[in-house]
């Protein structure tokens, strides 16, 4: 029993800890994703979706939209969660405010090399 606790402070001691079972689970945990999570945050959110949170004021703001190829599109959305993928053909893999405001929601412009 003493060897079997002297090896394993030894293996602490040298920053390696072997661990088997539930016991070795990711310390992480509290950092895990949620979907709760993942609905809070503003910006893309995955899966098509952009969430513009504007602090009450009802805003709109244009954002470029990328598909699958690397093709940039724009839209325009207002406060809350938009789902873009039914507005483009391709999958939408991301999507980034891009400084524009003001503008009235909906598609606006189709994909374009904007590179």
């Amino acid at each position: 029993m003493a060897s079997g606790s002297l090896v394993l402070a030894a293996a602490v001691a040298g920053g390696t800890l072997i661990g088997t079972g539930p016991a070795s689970a990711n310390v992480n945990t509290a950092y895990a994703y949620s979907p709760a999570a993942a609905e809070e945050r503003c910006g893309y959110l995955g899966y098509g979706k952009y969430r513009h949170c504007d602090g009450g004021t009802g805003s709109t703001i244009m954002l470029d939209v990328e598909d699958i190829w690397g093709n940039i599109g724009r839209y325009c959305v207002g406060p809350g969660v938009t789902n873009l993928q039914p507005t483009f053909e391709w999958r939408v893999i991301g999507a980034w405010w891009n400084g524009g405001v003001g503008c009235w929601p909906g598609r606006v412009r189709g994909f374009a090399a904007i590179r």
